[in-house]
Protein backbone atom coordinates (compact mmCIF):
# COMPACT_ATOMS: atom_id res chain seq x y z
CA UNK A 1 0.00 0.00 0.00
CA UNK A 2 1.02 3.33 -0.96
CA UNK A 3 2.88 5.28 2.21
CA UNK A 4 0.85 8.27 1.34
CA UNK A 5 -2.48 6.33 1.92
CA UNK A 6 -1.24 4.93 4.56
CA UNK A 7 -1.39 8.50 6.57
CA UNK A 8 -5.11 8.62 6.03
CA UNK A 9 -5.65 5.40 8.18
CA UNK A 10 -5.30 8.02 10.89
CA UNK A 11 -9.21 8.92 11.09
CA UNK A 12 -11.61 10.16 13.32
CA UNK A 13 -12.34 6.16 13.65
CA UNK A 14 -9.14 6.12 16.03
CA UNK A 15 -10.24 7.66 19.70
CA UNK A 16 -6.67 8.41 20.05
CA UNK A 17 -7.06 11.05 16.72
CA UNK A 18 -9.80 12.11 17.82
CA UNK A 19 -8.37 13.35 21.30
CA UNK A 20 -5.26 14.53 19.54
CA UNK A 21 -7.45 16.68 17.26
CA UNK A 22 -9.58 18.11 19.76
CA UNK A 23 -6.23 18.92 21.86
CA UNK A 24 -4.58 20.52 19.21
CA UNK A 25 -7.97 22.61 18.17
CA UNK A 26 -8.44 24.17 21.71
CA UNK A 27 -5.25 25.48 21.48
CA UNK A 28 -5.47 26.52 17.82
CA UNK A 29 -8.65 28.75 18.23
CA UNK A 30 -6.84 31.22 20.51
CA UNK A 31 -3.89 31.66 17.78
CA UNK A 32 -5.17 35.01 15.88
CA UNK A 33 -6.64 34.60 12.01
CA UNK A 34 -3.58 36.03 10.62
CA UNK A 35 -0.77 34.47 12.30
CA UNK A 36 -2.45 30.98 11.65
CA UNK A 37 -3.80 31.26 8.27
CA UNK A 38 -1.14 33.53 7.59
CA UNK A 39 1.40 30.26 7.97
CA UNK A 40 -1.27 27.87 6.61
CA UNK A 41 -1.73 29.83 3.34
CA UNK A 42 2.16 29.87 2.73
CA UNK A 43 2.39 25.95 3.66
CA UNK A 44 -0.19 25.30 1.22
CA UNK A 45 0.52 27.41 -1.61
CA UNK A 46 2.18 25.03 -3.74
CA UNK A 47 0.35 21.55 -2.90
CA UNK A 48 -2.69 20.28 -3.95
CA UNK A 49 -5.55 20.66 -4.24
CA UNK A 50 -4.98 24.54 -3.47
CA UNK A 51 -2.70 25.10 -5.81
CA UNK A 52 -5.19 24.33 -8.57
CA UNK A 53 -6.76 28.01 -6.82
CA UNK A 54 -6.05 31.46 -8.05
CA UNK A 55 -7.45 34.84 -7.94
CA UNK A 56 -10.25 34.56 -9.87
CA UNK A 57 -11.37 30.70 -9.47
CA UNK A 58 -14.76 29.28 -8.49
CA UNK A 59 -14.85 26.51 -6.10
CA UNK A 60 -17.17 24.32 -4.52
CA UNK A 61 -16.43 22.99 -0.64
CA UNK A 62 -18.53 20.39 0.46
CA UNK A 63 -18.34 20.14 4.45
CA UNK A 64 -16.88 23.23 6.75
CA UNK A 65 -16.98 22.37 10.55
CA UNK A 66 -16.28 24.89 12.54
CA UNK A 67 -13.61 23.44 14.83
CA UNK A 68 -11.47 23.05 11.95
CA UNK A 69 -12.71 26.66 10.85
CA UNK A 70 -11.24 27.82 14.40
CA UNK A 71 -8.11 25.67 14.42
CA UNK A 72 -6.81 27.28 11.01
CA UNK A 73 -7.24 24.20 9.13
CA UNK A 74 -10.49 24.98 6.87
CA UNK A 75 -10.10 24.01 3.15
CA UNK A 76 -13.16 26.45 2.42
CA UNK A 77 -11.30 29.26 4.51
CA UNK A 78 -8.11 28.54 2.48
CA UNK A 79 -9.61 28.57 -0.93
CA UNK A 80 -11.38 31.46 -0.50
CA UNK A 81 -7.81 32.95 0.52
CA UNK A 82 -6.63 31.68 -2.91
CA UNK A 83 -9.13 32.86 -5.19
CA UNK A 84 -8.95 36.38 -4.47
CA UNK A 85 -12.21 38.83 -4.44
CA UNK A 86 -12.57 38.06 -8.55
CA UNK A 87 -13.21 34.51 -6.93
CA UNK A 88 -15.90 32.65 -5.66
CA UNK A 89 -16.31 29.78 -3.50
CA UNK A 90 -19.52 27.99 -2.49
CA UNK A 91 -19.65 26.40 0.99
CA UNK A 92 -22.29 23.61 1.32
CA UNK A 93 -23.11 22.77 5.04
CA UNK A 94 -25.80 20.90 6.76
CA UNK A 95 -24.71 21.96 10.44
CA UNK A 96 -26.27 25.99 10.45
CA UNK A 97 -23.59 26.34 13.43
CA UNK A 98 -20.62 25.81 11.40
CA UNK A 99 -22.27 28.12 8.38
CA UNK A 100 -22.63 30.87 11.31
CA UNK A 101 -19.63 30.65 12.31
CA UNK A 102 -18.03 30.78 8.74
CA UNK A 103 -20.08 33.97 8.35
CA UNK A 104 -19.18 35.60 11.50
CA UNK A 105 -15.39 34.89 10.48
CA UNK A 106 -15.10 36.31 6.94
CA UNK A 107 -17.45 39.31 7.56
CA UNK A 108 -14.67 40.01 10.61
CA UNK A 109 -11.96 39.40 7.96
CA UNK A 110 -13.66 41.45 4.94
CA UNK A 111 -13.90 37.72 2.64
CA UNK A 112 -16.21 38.73 0.88
CA UNK A 113 -16.03 35.83 -2.22
CA UNK A 114 -18.05 33.15 0.11
CA UNK A 115 -21.29 31.94 -1.07
CA UNK A 116 -23.43 29.79 1.83
CA UNK A 117 -25.25 26.90 1.62
CA UNK A 118 -26.76 26.07 4.21
CA UNK A 119 -27.78 22.40 3.13
CA UNK A 120 -26.62 18.81 2.86
CA UNK A 121 -24.96 17.94 -0.87
CA UNK A 122 -26.62 14.44 -1.76
CA UNK A 123 -27.74 12.35 -4.87
CA UNK A 124 -30.87 14.19 -4.97
CA UNK A 125 -33.43 16.43 -3.33
CA UNK A 126 -34.51 15.21 0.19
CA UNK A 127 -34.19 15.12 3.55
CA UNK A 128 -31.48 14.01 5.19
CA UNK A 129 -30.67 12.80 8.77
CA UNK A 130 -26.92 13.84 9.87
CA UNK A 131 -25.18 12.66 13.24
CA UNK A 132 -23.75 16.04 14.47
CA UNK A 133 -21.23 15.89 17.16
CA UNK A 134 -21.02 19.35 18.40
CA UNK A 135 -17.44 19.30 19.97
CA UNK A 136 -16.04 17.69 17.40
CA UNK A 137 -18.09 19.10 13.73
CA UNK A 138 -15.40 17.04 11.28
CA UNK A 139 -16.49 14.04 12.69
CA UNK A 140 -20.56 14.90 11.75
CA UNK A 141 -22.00 12.41 9.08
CA UNK A 142 -24.94 11.50 6.99
CA UNK A 143 -27.14 8.81 8.71
CA UNK A 144 -26.16 5.22 6.90
CA UNK A 145 -22.58 6.42 5.49
CA UNK A 146 -20.64 5.62 8.87
CA UNK A 147 -21.25 1.70 11.13
CA UNK A 148 -20.67 3.61 14.66
CA UNK A 149 -22.05 1.33 18.19
CA UNK A 150 -24.64 2.78 20.41
CA UNK A 151 -21.82 4.09 23.04
CA UNK A 152 -19.98 6.00 19.95
CA UNK A 153 -23.66 7.25 18.88
CA UNK A 154 -23.63 9.10 22.40
CA UNK A 155 -21.46 11.90 21.26
CA UNK A 156 -23.50 13.04 18.10
CA UNK A 157 -27.03 14.28 18.02
CA UNK A 158 -29.34 13.56 15.24
CA UNK A 159 -30.82 16.54 13.12
CA UNK A 160 -33.00 16.30 9.87
CA UNK A 161 -31.87 18.37 7.42
CA UNK A 162 -32.58 19.76 3.54
CA UNK A 163 -30.68 18.27 1.12
CA UNK A 164 -30.06 18.24 -2.89
CA UNK A 165 -27.82 17.74 -5.40
CA UNK A 166 -24.75 19.91 -6.06
CA UNK A 167 -25.83 20.40 -9.83
CA UNK A 168 -29.27 22.04 -8.30
CA UNK A 169 -27.37 24.30 -5.52
CA UNK A 170 -25.36 25.30 -8.45
CA UNK A 171 -28.38 26.30 -10.34
CA UNK A 172 -30.12 28.36 -7.43
CA UNK A 173 -26.87 30.21 -7.30
CA UNK A 174 -26.94 30.99 -10.91
CA UNK A 175 -23.19 29.45 -11.14
CA UNK A 176 -22.57 27.53 -14.35
CA UNK A 177 -18.75 27.46 -14.91
CA UNK A 178 -16.76 25.91 -11.82
CA UNK A 179 -12.90 25.43 -11.23
CA UNK A 180 -12.78 22.92 -8.61
CA UNK A 181 -15.05 20.51 -6.44
CA UNK A 182 -13.78 19.42 -3.34
CA UNK A 183 -15.84 17.14 -0.81
CA UNK A 184 -14.30 16.54 2.81
CA UNK A 185 -17.22 14.71 4.38
CA UNK A 186 -17.79 11.39 6.25
CA UNK A 187 -18.69 8.73 3.57
CA UNK A 188 -20.91 10.27 1.57
CA UNK A 189 -18.73 11.09 -1.19
CA UNK A 190 -20.31 8.59 -3.72
CA UNK A 191 -23.86 9.87 -2.78
CA UNK A 192 -22.36 13.60 -3.73
CA UNK A 193 -21.02 12.64 -7.15
CA UNK A 194 -24.18 11.04 -8.40
CA UNK A 195 -25.52 14.60 -7.58
CA UNK A 196 -23.37 16.73 -9.82
CA UNK A 197 -23.44 14.71 -13.42
CA UNK A 198 -24.46 17.57 -15.17
CA UNK A 199 -21.26 19.81 -13.59
CA UNK A 200 -19.20 16.73 -14.38
CA UNK A 201 -20.52 16.25 -17.56
CA UNK A 202 -19.84 20.22 -18.94
CA UNK A 203 -16.21 19.60 -18.02
CA UNK A 204 -15.55 20.43 -14.69
CA UNK A 205 -11.81 19.66 -14.67
CA UNK A 206 -10.60 19.37 -10.89
CA UNK A 207 -11.98 17.16 -7.74
CA UNK A 208 -10.99 16.17 -4.49
CA UNK A 209 -12.24 13.74 -2.05
CA UNK A 210 -11.66 12.57 1.22
CA UNK A 211 -10.29 9.28 2.08
CA UNK A 212 -13.14 7.75 3.84
CA UNK A 213 -13.32 4.20 1.96
CA UNK A 214 -12.27 2.26 -0.55
CA UNK A 215 -12.06 1.94 -4.60
CA UNK A 216 -12.12 5.77 -5.38
CA UNK A 217 -9.83 5.60 -7.95
CA UNK A 218 -11.42 3.37 -10.18
CA UNK A 219 -14.39 4.79 -9.46
CA UNK A 220 -13.26 8.49 -10.22
CA UNK A 221 -11.60 6.29 -13.57
CA UNK A 222 -15.54 5.64 -14.52
CA UNK A 223 -16.18 8.91 -14.47
CA UNK A 224 -13.70 10.13 -16.40
CA UNK A 225 -10.95 11.16 -13.86
CA UNK A 226 -7.36 10.56 -13.23
CA UNK A 227 -5.36 10.44 -9.66
CA UNK A 228 -3.23 13.78 -10.15
CA UNK A 229 -1.74 13.65 -6.20
CA UNK A 230 -2.89 12.56 -3.03
CA UNK A 231 -3.52 15.91 -0.84
CA UNK A 232 -4.08 16.53 3.00
CA UNK A 233 -7.27 15.07 3.00
CA UNK A 234 -7.47 12.52 0.59
CA UNK A 235 -7.23 12.64 -3.31
CA UNK A 236 -6.88 14.87 -6.12
CA UNK A 237 -8.40 13.60 -9.21
CA UNK A 238 -8.23 16.11 -12.92
CA UNK A 239 -10.10 15.67 -15.74
CA UNK A 240 -8.79 13.18 -18.55
CA UNK A 241 -8.18 14.36 -22.02
CA UNK A 242 -9.70 12.56 -24.52
CA UNK A 243 -8.25 12.43 -27.92
CA UNK A 244 -11.42 13.34 -30.14
CA UNK A 245 -8.60 13.38 -33.49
Amino acid sequence: MNRQYLRFKWSHDLLVHRLAVRSYNSIMRLVPFRIKYGIGRRLRAGSFPYLLVDDGSIVVQVGAPSDTLLAGRSRGMYFCLFAGPRGKVVIIEPDASSVRAFESMAERQEIQNAVFCSTAAWSREEYLQIYINDSHPASSFSKGCKEYDADRLESFRLVEVRANTIDCLLNEQGITKVDLVSVTTNGAEKEILSGMKGLIASGLPYISLAITGEGYIGMMGDLGYELLAYDDRGFTFGRIERDHA
